[in-house]
């Protein structure tokens, strides 16, 4: 049987979690969600909270790793415009220089 993709995500995470502190948390889910949670918690054997939190953990690094690579593309544009500009320029300072 595959491997349910929540169950791998959390496997990343282990059980070493269990020796920070926790909070007790009461939230509203989609009763089909509650059901694949339940299943990627069995098939993982790490329990719904792992999973639950493990799923967090990895939207929050996605969510920051797109803001990354958002700021990295704004800056290569950035650049290239300056590099376009000063390239421009130089050929013209060169052009006007006299030897």
């Amino acid at each position: 049987m595959p491997r349910h993709a929540l169950a791998e995500t959390a496997a990343a995470y282990g059980s070493g979690a269990a020796a920070t502190s926790h909070v007790k948390l009461s939230i509203s889910l989609p009763a089909d969600l509650v059901a694949e949670l339940r299943a990627a918690a069995s098939e993982s054997g790490i329990g719904l909270s792992g999973i639950v939190a493990a799923a967090v953990r990895q939207a929050l690094v996605t969510a920051e790793q797109d803001r990354i690579d958002r700021a990295v593309a704004l800056d290569a544009e950035d650049n290239e415009a300056w590099a376009s500009d000063a390239l421009a320029l130089t050929a013209k300072a060169w052009a006007n220089l006299e030897w």
